[in-house]
């Protein structure tokens, strides 16, 4: 029987069921988000033709369709609107405590040498008597990705930034294309959120992501 403790580490694959992506929005101080609600992509130069961040913008496309927010051509736009993402590979350091496996059939029998009988985690003759063979704890370094997205909307008329908003998410095993559907549901879970209040957003993990 064992137990990690990944300190600040959110996984998304193995036996992870959630995706913890950190969130904090800035907006204008008499920004209301009053309509029309239209918007049209803002690309910075080399990225028109990336299918990369073609693939992102319909994803967030989705996501603000549900927020109430149409797509139009750039002339009719109210809003708009640009995204950044980026990953970054790091290591991350993570204590570990294992147990011994009581019932390994070891040179004593499946018992161990003081245990007899007697099955008791304590020992025969109490807690810390022979018989209790305290857990280890060992340290080990976890290879996690960072991985970052940024929404920016602008406001067409006067060209100034009125709402942006910026979700991230470490996790172990985990990569910018795997983590992008999450960080913008994260990202738009709450809108217009409560400027610079940092929050957390769990989201349960897409049965299709699991490993």
């Amino acid at each position: 029987m064992a137990g990690a403790a990944l300190l600040g580490v959110a996984l998304l694959s193995g036996c992870a069921s959630t995706v913890t992506t950190e969130v904090t929005a800035f907006q204008q101080g008499n920004w209301q988000n009053d309509p029309p609600r239209t918007y049209a992509f803002e690309r910075s130069a080399g990225k028109e033709a990336q299918l990369e961040q073609q693939t992102y913008e319909q994803w967030l496309a989705q996501a603000l369709a549900g927020l109430g927010f149409e797509q139009v051509a750039r002339p009719q736009a109210h809003y708009l609107v640009s995204m950044e993402y980026d990953s970054d590979a790091r290591v991350l350091r993570v204590q570990e405590t294992t147990y011994p496996d009581l019932w390994y059939p070891g040179p004593y029998g499946p018992y161990g040498p003081y245990w007899g009988p007697y099955y008791r985690p304590w020992g025969p003759w109490g807690w810390g008597a022979p018989g209790y063979w305290p857990p280890q704890t060992t340290v080990r370094d976890v290879p996690v990705t960072l991985s970052t997205l940024r929404v920016f909307f602008k406001d067409a008329s006067t060209g100034r930034r009125v709402y942006q908003v910026t979700a991230r998410h470490q996790g172990e095993g985990a990569s910018l294309q795997a983590a992008m559907p999450y960080l913008i549901r994260s990202a738009f879970a709450q809108f217009p959120a409560e400027s610079g209040r940092p929050r957390r957003v769990t989201l349960p993990l897409d049965p299709a992501d699991k490993s």
